[in-house]
């Protein structure tokens, strides 16, 4: 699992792009055809001198490791989140997975999620646990804020759509969840008992710590039981 580190945002700020200041090779992992054609013709109208694209998120690790060997590696990633299911037997079937996996064999490459993602939770934990680059939802001013995103991350930033700062800052319980947070709230959609929860972190943590942390985010969504936590949570895209 990739280890959790607090992540500046800076502001986004509307770059002129120059043809000599911009990613030289892309890789977009997204199955819709449509979708990848359009993220094609907008990197191309940068231009961006290399891009590949795969509908597989399995393929995309491979041209990973071979650009890697070849020492002509990518510079960035732009993929979706959710992928439909294939005729073929499949070892990475989220964007998730696929970050995961890349961080670990290319760690310094920069990643811009492109997806239709709404929840607040979820796009949060991308940033923090994930250490995504950029988010661009997927709608009518996508083309726009790829190039926005494309400019911000290759000059060192992290890009969020104005839209979703917004967002952001008025989600103040949301800012409020750690990790262990996240976890303990999957373990309890999966029916874990607190015991077993408090036994499943490493080094174990104590059941009062659980109880306290659990007591807690109860108080922090105004959730009166276990099952209307949990269910919140998964509307909020935490977990």
């Amino acid at each position: 699992m990739i280890q959790q580190k607090e992540t500046a945002l800076r502001p986004v700020y509307i770059f002129p792009l120059k043809n000599n200041a911009m990613f030289q090779k892309v890789l977009i992992a997204e199955d819709h055809n449509l979708t990848h054609r359009g993220l094609e013709s907008t990197l191309n109208e940068i231009p961006v001198p290399q891009v590949l694209t795969t509908q597989y998120c399995d393929d995309a690790l491979l041209k990973i490791k071979s650009a890697l060997l070849s020492q002509e590696p990518f510079e960035l990633l732009i993929t979706d989140l959710s992928f439909d299911d294939a005729h073929r037997d499949r070892l990475l079937t989220t964007g998730e997975e696929l970050i995961e996996a890349i961080r670990k064999v290319q760690p310094s490459i920069k990643i811009i999620v492109f997806s239709i993602e709404n929840r607040i939770g979820k796009i949060k934990n991308l940033f923090e646990h994930y250490e995504i680059n950029g988010f661009v939802g997927k709608g009518r001013e996508e083309h726009r804020d790829i190039k926005k995103a494309l400019q911000t991350v290759f000059e060192g930033g992290v890009y969020r759509s104005q839209q979703m700062e917004q967002r952001f800052r008025s989600a103040g319980d949301i800012n409020e969840i750690h990790q262990n947070d996240v976890q303990i709230l999957d373990l309890l959609s999966k029916g874990q008992s607190q015991p077993q929860i408090a036994s499943s972190f490493s080094p174990p943590l104590s059941l009062s710590s659980i109880e306290k942390r659990v007591n807690k985010l109860k108080d922090l969504f105004n959730a009166k039981t276990l099952a209307q936590l949990v269910s919140i949570a998964k509307d909020r895209g935490i977990i």
